[in-house]
């Protein structure tokens, strides 16, 4: 009766072992190789060999779960395609050489939790849509080329909780409705050209812990109620502030 056991369990656990992704999602990744110069990566796939042994791929249950290809010489641009990967949880490409824009698909992917673009060569604007992403909890796009405003209306990142898109070329004002992204630990926004004044509720953000605002051109009166937050790191020099409450000086400058 063991050994009868044994062999179900067994071929249970080689027909998961040998399942595979679908084809779109396979395509999606074949995709991302050949337009960023797969070839040319510090740690390339062999597209002949099974995904599930590409280095910097997560699979569960035959699902991408996971692209992280960070440090890895990619080059070129990202294909629209990799809104075929529906269950990613993770995308990661930080420093590399990717150029183009951000694809706007990438917000189709409902349950997608860290975008991580950062140090790239990436212009355009962040897309609307994934400024209104539900699921997402991470989002780093600094050291970019990227430009434009940001919208309006950021209520829909309510699960967010790093917001770092320092050092591009941002512009316009922080808009208020920062202020309800009430999971949010970290707003890293400093080295833009951000303009204009920070928003009086920033302080009614009860998990904030970082606050990086320098080197933009913000104006107005530096908030006094930002001191009532318990913040591991304030910084805010290099703006117009004309009045900073003494009590924030140690933190900023």
């Amino acid at each position: 009766m063991k050994s009868i056991t044994l062999t179900i369990l067994c071929f249970f656990f080689t027909a998961f072992a040998i399942a595979e992704i679908s084809p779109a999602q396979k395509q999606a990744l074949v995709d991302l190789y050949n337009s960023t110069n797969g070839n040319e990566w510090t740690n390339s796939w062999d597209l002949n060999d099974s995904p599930e042994n590409w280095k910097g791929v997560t699979i569960f249950r035959d699902q991408v779960l996971a692209v992280s290809l960070r440090d890895n010489n990619l080059t070129g641009t990202l294909p629209t395609s990799l809104s075929n990967l529906t269950s990613l949880k993770v995308l990661n490409l930080h420093n590399n050489k990717l150029e183009g824009t951000i694809p706007a698909s990438l917000a189709t992917i409902k349950g997608l939790k860290t975008i991580n673009l950062s140090l790239n060569r990436l212009e355009g604007t962040i897309p609307t849509n994934i400024l209104a992403m539900g699921s997402l909890e991470y989002l780093d796009l600094f050291f970019n080329r990227l430009e434009g405003s940001l919208p309006a209306d950021l209520s829909g990142l309510k699960k967010l909780k790093r917001l770092s898109i320092y050092s591009n070329d941002l512009e316009g004002e922080l808009p208020s409705s920062i202020t309800s992204l009430t999971n949010l630990k970290e707003l890293q926004i400093n080295s833009n050209k951000f303009t204009g004044e920070l928003p009086e509720g920033i302080a009614m953000l009860p998990s904030l812990k970082k606050l990086s605002v320098f080197d933009n051109d913000f104006s107005g009166e530096f908030p006094n109620s930002i001191n009532t937050l318990s913040l591991d790191e304030l910084v805010y020099h290099d703006n117009n502030f004309s009045t900073i409450a003494s009590d924030a000086l140690a933190g900023g400058e």
